[in-house]
């Protein structure tokens, strides 16, 4: 995990060069505060440690704390600390889930993950994130895993909860091969998109983004990297998020276990 969080700080830190733009679907939305806050109670021992490490900038998830600051040369500097999610009510599995509940399922401040079936699942991350003064907004990611034969597809989806808009400048979707006593493979990254999300329009799906053929036998899993820039602020690097375990054992075609 210390390689993988080592890699994201640096991939991002690279991304911060440059945004693209890219095609989704925006739902409308009312307001700066557009439901309650149980995720955000939820997160609230990491957002203490924020505030007694007196974070300039900071993104908390169920993982635990980002803190972000920058040298004398301006190079961005992350920093990890793992903090556990205060408890919070029990999600269910989701097997068989056909509505789309994206924007209410999971909303405890915990990273979920539920089998659809053998080659369906998804993921979904809560995260708040601030600055020396506070919590400034929150929002979630959701990550949805198909499995066609030997590759892996995927669609991300963003939902703004509260605080300005924001502007994801960069969001990828990074596979890795697990492998046993070595840093994890890099199996492709592969860019989904750069939205805007905020009171006018708080939600964005991404299209599918294909993934390369998984050629090894073996288990595999994505991670999904963003930057965001709320209006008013400096670039945010977010945690990564990470999709549920699959396998590709032999020369069958994936399944989640």
């Amino acid at each position: 995990m210390d390689m993988r969080r080592k890699a994201a700080a640096v991939f991002a830190g690279a991304l911060l060069i440059s945004a693209m733009a890219a095609p989704g679907v925006a739902m409308a939305g009312p307001s700066e505060v557009r439901k309650s806050d149980e995720g955000g109670a939820a997160l609230a021992p990491c957002i203490k440690l924020a505030a007694k490490q007196r974070a300039s900038q900071w993104v908390c998830t169920a993982e635990g704390l980002t803190a972000i600051t920058r040298s004398p040369a301006g190079q961005v500097i992350t920093a990890f600390t793992a903090v556990a999610p205060a408890a919070g009510r029990a999600e269910g599995s989701g097997v068989g889930v056909l509505a789309d509940d994206y924007d209410t399922w999971c909303e405890t401040g915990s990273i979920c993950r539920r089998k659809i079936n053998n080659y369906a699942a998804e993921t979904k991350g809560n995260a708040a994130y601030g600055n020396t003064s506070g919590v400034i907004g929150s929002y979630d990611v959701v990550l949805r895993t198909n499995l066609n034969g030997r590759q892996a597809q995927w669609r991300a989806t963003l939902i703004w909860d509260s605080g300005p808009t924001l502007d994801f400048n960069d969001t990828y979707v990074n596979c890795y091969e697990e492998r046993n006593n070595l840093p994890d493979a890099n199996c492709g990254d592969h860019y989904v998109g750069g939205p805007v999300i905020g009171p006018s329009g708080w939600r964005w799906d991404s299209g599918t983004v294909y993934g390369n053929r998984l050629v090894n036998s073996n288990e595999y899993y994505a991670d999904v990297n963003t930057l965001f820039t709320p209006s008013g602020y400096p670039t945010y690097i977010a945690a990564p998020l990470r999709s549920q375990q699959f396998n590709c054992y032999g020369t069958s075609n994936c399944v989640f276990p």
